[in-house]
């Protein structure tokens, strides 16, 4: 069997993009050159590879090389919530232990001393394609930090969907909705500094995006893929869930923001039952939540877990994976 392994080159971006959107079993739009080069710090320490079977692509692997404390490390993905091998139907087991063993000679040949990778949750598979995590454990990868995060399913039946509320966040969606007007919205600016302001207060930190580079974000993969859902109080906006759309299929909260004079009203419970609605009444299957891990999972926050868990959601698992050279 003979896999090739080719470096990303700019000659080869239309067939990556086609790739990553029409045959891989496991790729969202993160995984995708857009997404990847909204960042320009991913010019600097691009390290990507494309992987061919008999001149067809049949996987890339998103990823940067980089030195930190005098460590050079192989990662996939530095700057996005995911990486790992984006796989189409063409890898088999077979294939999938040839395609990381290649993976690890690169990193090797580039003298790394350390192979990270992030997958990607398997809810936002299309297919089963478990084939690169058992090869990457095949290959004496070992797991880095396991962190959790709180998905709810949304297929269905809506008031089956409901029903698994907690009494708590059903009474505070009935409260919220006497005061509360949730809709799809354009407006990120204000939203955006209400998330600043927000995560200052709670966390003593800042979004990952500052506003130009989530403008940056949006306009390279499209507005149709990224959704303010937000909470308005008296034509105020308050509150708000940002999304990222992944394959018509899992909705990802990738951040959430409220005012905390407002926290009475209760308006992120108004806004996660109108996303459960919404995303239910156009055939998407998950709403994805995110974590209440900090620390790469060594923290918990325990009363996020329960706001999250409170409407029925169920815990998913995400690894990351380190191979020490």
């Amino acid at each position: 069997m003979s896999i090739e392994l080719l470096p990303f080159d700019e000659k080869y971006r239309n067939d990556w993009e086609s790739f990553v959107e029409q045959k891989a079993l496991n790729s969202t739009f993160l995984h995708s050159r857009k997404f990847y080069d909204h960042n320009p710090a991913n010019k600097i320490d691009d390290a990507s590879l494309m992987f061919y079977k008999k001149n067809k692509l049949i996987a890339v692997f998103p990823a940067n090389l980089y030195l930190k404390e005098n460590i050079c490390i192989l990662h996939s993905f530095l700057r996005s919530t995911y990486g790992g091998f984006v796989v189409s139907k063409d890898v088999t087991v077979e294939v999938a232990l040839e395609i990381v063993r290649k993976t690890i000679e690169f990193a090797k040949n580039k003298q790394a001393s350390q192979l990270i990778v992030r997958n990607p949750f398997r809810i936002f598979n299309t297919n089963l394609c478990d084939e690169t995590d058992y090869a990457i454990w095949f290959h004496g990868f070992e797991i880095k930090s396991r962190e959790i995060e709180i998905c709810i399913p949304i297929d269905g039946d809506i008031k089956t969907i409901r029903s698994k509320y907690r009494n708590g966040a059903r009474g505070n969606v009935k409260k919220a909705s006497e005061f509360i007007e949730v809709c799809l919205s354009d407006d990120i600016k204000n939203y955006w500094c209400l998330l600043e302001k927000n995560l200052m207060e709670a966390h003593g930190q800042e979004p990952v995006h500052d506003y130009d580079s989530i403008i940056r974000l949006i306009e390279a993969v499209g507005s149709n893929n990224v959704l303010l859902f937000a909470g308005y109080y008296k034509s105020k906006l308050i509150s708000g869930i940002l999304i990222f759309k992944f394959n018509n299929l899992v909705l990802h909260a990738q951040y959430i923001a409220s005012n905390s004079r407002f926290q009475n009203l209760r308006p992120v419970n108004a806004i996660v039952d109108y996303i459960i609605e919404w995303g239910n009444q156009k055939g998407f299957k998950y709403f994805n939540l995110g974590t209440g891990n900090e620390n790469e999972g060594k923290n918990i926050n325990t009363g996020l877990f329960y706001f999250k868990e409170s409407f029925g959601g169920r815990g998913v698992l995400r690894e990351t994976m380190i191979l020490k050279l």
